[in-house]
C-alpha cells in the first residue's frame, strides 16, 4: 500500500496537464528483436492524488489500507453507485440535454490479480450498516436500489424498468415499475459482448439510450414494452484480452462502449483476512453516504462554481482534442459529458448542489486515469488469433519458455517481421499470459525467454 500511495504522489507531481499525463502514459513501444532486449509496454496508469478530494477522497483513503482493491477501481464504483441510489432528479443540462450522475464504469484486470470484483464488494458495504441490512434502505424515498446481473437482451432490461401498460381494468394489464433505478453488475462483461454481437439484438441500442436518459422501447407489434425515466447503471468486469477480443469495431464505432468508463484494476496488496473493512470505518462513512443521498434526493439543476468554470474553460479543449483513428479515441469519445457527470457525482457525494473547482480538478483526474487505461488496452494491437496461437507455442515449451529467435524461426518460419512479433508479446505480457524470465546460468548476455505466466501461488494461471 505504501508503493501505491509513492506511486500516486510521484504521479500528481510529474503530470501538471491531461497532455502530459497521457504523453508520459503512452509512450509507444521500442521496436527491437534483440533476444536480451525486455519489452516496453504501455505501463499501468497511476491515478492522480488530486481525484482523492471531499467524502470520496476520504473513504478511498480509509479503505485502502485494509483491502487488496485498486483505488481507482473503488473510487469509479462509489460515485456509479451512489449516483444511481439518488436517481435522476440531480442533473445538468449540458447541450440542452439532461445528464444525470449515470455512469458505468468497466473494470478492467487481469485474470490472476485484477481484483475486479473486490472493488465492488467494498462499495456494496459501504452502503449497508453491518448487520442491519442495507443502510439506504431505511431512508424516506424509493429505497434500496436494485442489483442485479445476468443481462442477456434489451428486452429483459426495459422489463426491469417497465412502464404502466393497459388498463387498470383488463385482464392485461401490467402496474409497470415504480422504481426506475437499477445497478447491473455485470462479473464476466466478455459475456455482454457476446450478446451484443448476435443478429437481431437490441441489446446495444438499449445500452446507449439508458446512459443517454432516453425513452426506452421496443418495437414489437404483438407485446411492446416502454420505460420512461429509467435511471440504469452498468457496471462490468473484464479482462484486457477479452475485451479486445470479443470487441467488435460495430460496437466501437457504433457508440455502445464509449458510454463506458473504462479503469484499469489490479491487486494492491495481499491481505491473507480476505480484506475485510473494521466495522467501525464502515458506520462512520455509512452514515455519511446516507445523509449524503437524502440530501442529494433534494437537489434539481446543478450548476457549475465560477473557480469550476474556468477549470473548465481550461480543460474543454483537450477533451475535445482530435485523436488518431482507433479504439483509443472510439471508446474516449464522449469525454467531456462523461466528465461533468463524474464530476456531478463528487459533487452530490460531498453533498454539494454546485460543482465546485475541487470536484472539477478531481473528475479531470479520474478521466485521464480512464485515458491511460485505454492506451494501456489498446496501446498496442494484433490478430487475437495469431496472438492465441502464439500463447500455445510459448505453454508447449513449459518452464523452457521460448526466445524471441524461436518464435521468429520455429513458429512463424521467419515469415513475421521482429516488430510484429513483438507487437504479439506486448499483447500476451500486458494481459498476464505470459511473463519474461533471463537466462541468467550462462555466460555473457542473457537471453530473454517468454513462458506461460503463473499466479501468486505458484499455480499456472
Amino acid at each position: 500500500m505504501t508503493e501505491l500511495l509513492d506511486e500516486m504522489r510521484a504521479g500528481a507531481k510529474a503530470h501538471d496537464s491531461a497532455k502530459e499525463m497521457i504523453d508520459h502514459l503512452a509512450p509507444g513501444l521500442k521496436a527491437s528483436a534483440e533476444d536480451g532486449e525486455t519489452l516496453s509496454v504501455v505501463p499501468f496508469p497511476v491515478l492522480d492524488s488530486s481525484a482523492l478530494v471531499g467524502l470520496p477522497g476520504r473513504i478511498i483513503r480509509a479503505v485502502a489500507p485494509y483491502t487488496e482493491a485498486h483505488p481507482a477501481a473503488m473510487l469509479v464504483q462509489l460515485l456509479a453507485r451512489f449516483g444511481i441510489e439518488v436517481g435522476n432528479g440531480p442533473h445538468l443540462v449540458i447541450g440542452n440535454r439532461q445528464h444525470a450522475a449515470r455512469l458505468n464504469p468497466l473494470i478492467v484486470g487481469k485474470t490472476s490479480d485484477g481484483a475486479k470484483g473486490t472493488g465492488h464488494e467494498v462499495v456494496t458495504a459501504l452502503f449497508s450498516v453491518p448487520g442491519t441490512g442495507a443502510l439506504v434502505a431505511e431512508l424516506d424515498g424509493p429505497g434500496p436500489v436494485r442489483v442485479l446481473s445476468g443481462l442477456s437482451s434489451g428486452e429483459g432490461l426495459i422489463e426491469l424498468v417497465r412502464d404502466e401498460s393497459g388498463s387498470p381494468c383488463d385482464k392485461s394489464h401490467d402496474p409497470g415499475v415504480d422504481d426506475k433505478r437499477l445497478l447491473v453488475v455485470e462479473p464476466e462483461f466478455a459475456g455482454v459482448l457476446a450478446v451484443m454481437e448476435r443478429n437481431g439484438t437490441i441489446l446495444p441500442r438499449v445500452l446507449r439510450e439508458a446512459w443517454d436518459g432516453d425513452t426506452l422501447r421496443t418495437l414489437s407489434r404483438n407485446s411492446p414494452l416502454s420505460a420512461t425515466g429509467a435511471h440504469i447503471s452498468i457496471v462490468g468486469h473484464v479482462t484486457p484480452g477479452e475485451l479486445k477480443i470479443k470487441l467488435s469495431e460495430a460496437q466501437m464505432v457504433g457508440g455502445t462502449l464509449n458510454r463506458f468508463l473504462p479503469v484499469a484494476s489490479r491487486r494492491t496488496q495481499l491481505r491473507a483476512d480476505g480484506g475485510n473493512i473494521p466495522a467501525a470505518v464502515l458506520a462512520e462513512f455509512g452514515t455519511e453516504l446516507a445523509d449524503a443521498v437524502t440530501a442529494a434526493r433534494k437537489v434539481g439543476t446543478v450548476s457549475r462554481a465560477p473557480g469550476a468554470e474556468r477549470v473548465w474553460s481550461a480543460g474543454y479543449a483537450n477533451l475535445r482534442r482530435s485523436r488518431p483513428d482507433g479504439p483509443v479515441a472510439q471508446m474516449l469519445a464522449r469525454a467531456a459529458p462523461q466528465v461533468m457527470r463524474i464530476a456531478l457525482a463528487y459533487a452530490l457525494v460531498d453533498g454539494n448542489d454546485e460543482i465546485t473547482e475541487d470536484h472539477l480538478t478531481a473528475a479531470l483526474a479520474l478521466w485521464r486515469y480512464v485515458e491511460a487505461t485505454a492506451e494501456w488496452i489498446f496501446g498496442a494491437r494484433a490478430d487475437p488469433a495469431e496472438i492465441q496461437e502464439l500463447a500455445e507455442f510459448i505453454t508447449a515449451a513449459g518452464t523452457a519458455g521460448r526466445t524471441r529467435t524461436e518464435i521468429s524461426n520455429d513458429h512463424f518460419r521467419k515469415n513475421r517481421s521482429a516488430a510484429q512479433i513483438k507487437a504479439l508479446l506486448v499483447e500476451l505480457v500486458n494481459d498476464g499470459r505470459v511473463r519474461e524470465v533471463s537466462d541468467r546460468g550462462k555466460p555473457g548476455r542473457p537471453p530473454t525467454r517468454y513462458v506461460r505466466a503463473t499466479g501468486l501461488n505458484g499455480v499456472t494461471e
